[in-house]
């Protein structure tokens, strides 16, 4: 794109944001401040008008090939500036202000739609990154989510919310993650709570797979970089097989969100709720289960259901499905469909062997689930469980064990827990749920790679690995790229919290982890965060849902730059 392309790009995101800044707050600084914009907007029109000109080859022949446009902006910038003069000497304007803001915001959309062929380009060129695709997917899902969310319907008040509650929420929606600003049960009406449910949904199972789903649904040929972004987020290397793959994922999640929503809509029909209030609860809790979104639309969580099995093992196995990662869903679909076969005499007779991947998700998922439960029912049992009876700590404990795996939901008080505790659940949330799952964190197959290094070094092994299968040293080095990537990140997060926010440092701390992490766990500091530390809650979510792999590979040049050898120095390390 040329410069005055871009400013005219410059110019349509000021519009935008103006009409946000215009729209959520009335006080006089926000006053002023959207007179910036506007005469920085203007600016940029003219400044572009004036270089396209200065820039032509034949200046006249471009005047009278433009002039209707030369004209408009004349009549626009003359409408503009009087409507400013009325605006700062408190002159009633009739009206011209608001006609001035809309002649604006459609003279910018004229300008940038005449450039759109250029701004395609522009995304193709991008779109052969998938990682630089899957970023910008996200943002504008987070974007639109936004958008609706400061709709006047979307809130009980019909006031919509200000544009950084819409953000925050919009964002904690779409990165599953569960952190909220506002109460979802009371401050979001039935619209708004639809609005959430399609971004957790969306973000759940990612913009670009939904996209991709429906070209294979309606048998449209994936082209070569679809291929390509769809490969790079299932992380398979096999495209031979991605159609199958996403029909899969796609009818998998609906079948298993359905089922979960039919025991919950059963559950809370018994429970005497209203039959549709029953279906949009049941169906919202059970994609924001399955998704690991923590989104829930009683105002305590589910403290309410602690000692209700139904409700609260329903919702946790939710949880451990979306957390387990898609591929692992299809291997163990596979390998009953041939253990059933094998045995009814009605299949292939051949066993079928789960994959290395599968074994080390299923067995760290147990692992970390049976620790978790054992943990905390020691540390609580006595402390914000001590008023619970015998079965109520247990499920207590397994509920939240479960929800540790970035989930979001709790059935227990978090206020008053005690700081050992919460360090525990960091731990927890920092490791998160398996690669290629809905859930966050650096990941369970990270920390068996990293295990797996740290086993071989010890037994002085040539190389990492697990069982008879030895894990490649790519594969270890970037678990510990991720593992350091996350620990930046969520030191660099409590940092800036430490410096804004008026609050105990261990629960900043839980805070920072749960965002990265998109957990959605709050020990009650998140409603009462400054704008400084609720955009940087957004920055943690956003990028602990796309993952430091993705973030770094989209930062990386196109090209390999690492193809000369060097002699090897002598450098002292420990």
């Amino acid at each position: 794109m040329t410069k005055w392309e871009r400013l005219d790009i410059a110019a349509l995101i000021l519009g935008v944001l103006a009409l946000f800044v215009e729209q959520s707050d009335p006080r006089p600084l926000v006053a002023v401040l959207v007179h910036v914009l506007d005469f920085g907007i203007m600016f940029l029109i003219v400044w572009a008008a004036i270089e396209e000109i200065r820039n032509a080859v034949y200046r006249w022949n471009y005047i009278r090939g433009h002039w209707a446009s030369l004209l408009f902006l004349l009549a626009f910038m003359s409408l503009f500036l009087y409507s400013k003069y009325l605006a700062f000497f408190k002159v009633d304007s009739a009206g011209l202000g608001s006609l001035a803001m809309t002649l604006r915001n459609v003279f910018i959309v004229l300008k940038v739609s005449s450039r759109m062929r250029k701004l395609f380009k522009f995304f193709e060129r991008m779109a052969a990154k998938p990682a630089q695709t899957v970023i910008v997917s996200f943002a504008l899902v987070i974007l639109a989510g936004s958008i609706g969310l400061m709709l006047g319907m979307a809130t009980t008040d019909g006031k919509g919310l200000d544009f950084l509650d819409a953000l925050f929420t919009s964002t904690s929606a779409v990165c599953v993650t569960g952190l909220v600003v506002v109460d979802t049960a009371t401050a979001l009406s039935r619209g708004g709570q639809a609005v959430v449910l399609i971004l957790i949904q969306i973000g759940g199972l990612g913009i670009m797979l939904f996209s991709f789903f429906v070209m294979v649904a309606l048998r449209r040929r994936l082209s070569l970089k679809d291929r390509l972004t769809v490969s790079y987020m299932l992380s398979e290397d096999d495209m031979s097989g991605l159609s199958g793959s996403l029909r899969a994922i796609v009818l998998s999640t609906l079948g298993i969100e359905s089922a979960g929503a039919l025991v919950l809509f059963i559950r809370f029909i018994t429970l005497r709720y209203p039959v549709g209030d029953a279906a949009f609860y049941a169906a919202f809790h059970a994609i924001s289960a399955f998704c690991n979104a923590g989104f829930a639309l009683f105002s305590d969580s589910l403290e309410s259901f602690r000692g209700d099995p139904v409700v609260t093992l329903a919702i946790a196995v939710l949880i451990v499905a979306g957390g387990i990662s898609f591929g692992v869903i299809k291997d163990l679909r596979s390998w009953l469909r041939s253990t059933l076969g094998r045995m009814t005499g009605r299949g292939s007779t051949k066993m079928l062997v789960v994959s290395q991947n599968s074994r080390v998700v299923l067995s760290l998922t147990a692992l970390l689930l049976l620790s978790g439960f054992i943990g905390f029912y020691l540390l609580e049992h006595e402390g914000v469980m001590a008023g619970y009876g015998l079965g109520e700590q247990y499920l207590g404990a397994l509920f939240q064990s479960v929800t540790l795996r970035t989930a979001g939901f709790n059935s227990v008080p978090f206020g008053t827990l005690r700081d050992g505790t919460l360090i525990f659940m960091i731990l927890f949330m920092f490791v998160g749920g398996a690669s290629g799952s809905t859930a966050g964190g650096i990941k369970i197959n990270t920390l068996a790679a990293m295990a797996a290094f740290l086993r071989s070094f010890l037994r002085q092994e040539k190389s990492a690995r697990i069982g008879n299968s030895a894990v490649a040293n790519e594969k270890v080095g970037r678990a510990f790229l991720i593992l350091i990537f996350g620990l930046c990140a969520v030191l660099a997060g409590v940092f800036i919290l430490s410096l804004t926010e008026d609050a105990p440092f261990i629960n900043l701390l839980f805070e920072s982890v749960s965002a990265f992490g998109t957990v959605g766990l709050s020990t009650g500091v998140t409603p009462d965060l400054s704008a400084v530390g609720k955009s940087t809650v957004i920055l943690l979510m956003f990028l602990g849902r796309l993952g430091p792999l993705t973030i770094l590979t989209a930062a990386s040049s196109k090209e390999p730059q690492g193809q000369v050898e060097y002699p090897q120095g002598d450098l002292a390390i420990g």
